[in-house]
């Protein structure tokens, strides 16, 4: 439920009232107060066409540069109903005035958003280098990458090419934040290697476009019911692209080509995946243009998905050649290699020159240092152990390279 507070010159009241009998609102859902300085209106909106009202309201009364008048829209923190039937139909939605509101306040390029944008990205950046969760996580949180989405994909449905210009030149700086500060720390901080934090942002699977997509639609679904939960689901959409914007700086400071790639494909595949999710929900929600706008509206939404579609299409070829490689050819050597630290206790992987698996011939080949008095029992407890996770047909194969150990003495270090 969400309650107007409109505001009239004097006399005009009663004008607004017609509209609100022309569109079947009960005398029961509107109160007007008329006074010489002016006249007040206060609408429940307990109803479906609940913007069809505003329409018409601003159809028929300049609110935007008439002093005398004034359209609050807000929702109430808690409802005693007369009727509760008519409260349950008014929870379908909040108002379009309310969700192009949100979008046009998020996506305002402020010093606050860009505040916000770089506090956002350092942390990111950070947490990536030093592999740790908890500060990629609160980067998260305070990432503003959802507000402008949200307006672009509002300003597709409602035909509004300003709000969509706003929204995409919001998000294009929130993303050269990312990157640049990614690039600065990558190229400041000494011995930058490939973590796990920065692995899984460079070889992303179709899986990560899914995500992408059921979070769009989740904050979409989230604003479209009620504004004020949208924050909680907006950390979700900026798990989607903060750390890879990032990791996208990251990568170009150290020059890493791989990097770059696929942290590419997985920025532009999260973008294009959020927006698609976003406009079908706020569509299929009944987000309406104004009829003036109706025809401009049904060709950004056509042409909208059209180009968004092809581009998932596009990068699902790439996505689905690395998630193959993922999860199907590389899986057994990330095993062997787990099994590997366990069973010599060597976690930096210095002695492991290299693992050449063929899941196909089910074959697979460590070449390895190891000190020459390495017994052999470790090498068999290893095999069976690989065996016991890929299978017993699985053949184990070791290359070793023997290594002394020879401790010079002071006296030919002083010469």
């Amino acid at each position: 439920m969400q309650i107007v507070h409109a505001t009239f010159e004097s006399g005009e009241g009663g004008t607004a009232v017609e509209i609100l009998l022309e569109l079947g609102v009960d005398i029961e859902d509107y109160k007007l107060i008329q006074s010489q300085t002016g006249d007040l209106l206060i609408i429940n909106l307990l109803y479906g066409h609940a913007d069809k009202i505003i329409d018409k309201l601003k159809g028929q009364f300049d609110f935007s540069t008439n002093e005398d008048r004034s359209l609050i829209i807000f929702t109430p923190d808690t409802v005693i109903p007369r009727n509760k039937e008519k409260v349950e139909k008014s929870k379908s939605r909040a108002s379009k005035e309310t969700i192009v509101t949100y979008a046009k306040e998020s996506a305002q390029l402020d010093s606050n958003f860009i505040v916000l944008a770089i506090a956002a990205s350092i942390a990111a950046a950070l947490g990536l280098i030093v592999n740790n969760i908890p500060v990629i996580v609160g980067s998260m949180i305070i990432a503003p990458v959802f507000g402008p989405i949200a307006a672009m994909a509002v300003g597709i449905v409602l035909g509004n090419w300003k709000l969509f210009r706003k929204g995409l030149g919001a998000e294009i700086v929130v993303v050269a934040i990312g990157i640049i500060i990614g690039y600065i720390f990558g190229a400041v901080i000494p011995d930058v290697s490939i973590n796990p934090a920065l692995r899984v942002r460079m070889f992303p699977t179709i899986a990560d476009l899914l995500i992408a997509f059921a979070a769009g639609g989740a904050g979409a679904y989230s604003l479209i019911a009620d504004v004020k939960s949208q924050p909680l689901v907006g950390v979700v959409i900026a798990a989607a692209l903060i750390p890879v914007m990032a990791a996208l700086g990251i990568g170009i400071s150290m020059w890493n080509l791989s990097m770059v790639y696929g942290t590419s494909l997985l920025l532009f595949g999260n973008l294009f995946s959020l927006l698609l999710a976003i406009i079908v929900i706020f569509y299929s929600k009944g987000l309406k243009p104004q009829w003036w706008y109706e025809s401009t509206a049904q060709e950004m939404i056509k042409k909208s998905l059209v180009f968004l579609i092809i581009a998932v299409i596009i990068l699902t070829i790439p996505l689905s050649v690395i998630t193959y490689r993922q999860m199907i050819k590389e899986k057994p050597t990330e095993i062997i290699r787990e099994l590997y630290k366990e069973q010599f206790k060597d976690q930096l992987e210095a002695r492991l020159v290299s693992i050449n698996t063929n899941p196909n011939l089910k074959k697979t080949v460590l070449v390895l240092y190891v000190p020459a008095k390495t017994r052999k029992f470790l090498f068999d407890q290893l095999a069976n152990r690989i065996k016991e996770r890929l299978g017993a047909d699985y053949r184990v194969i070791f290359e070793v390279i023997p290594t002394n150990i020879i401790q010079p003495s002071l006296s030919n270090l002083d010469k």
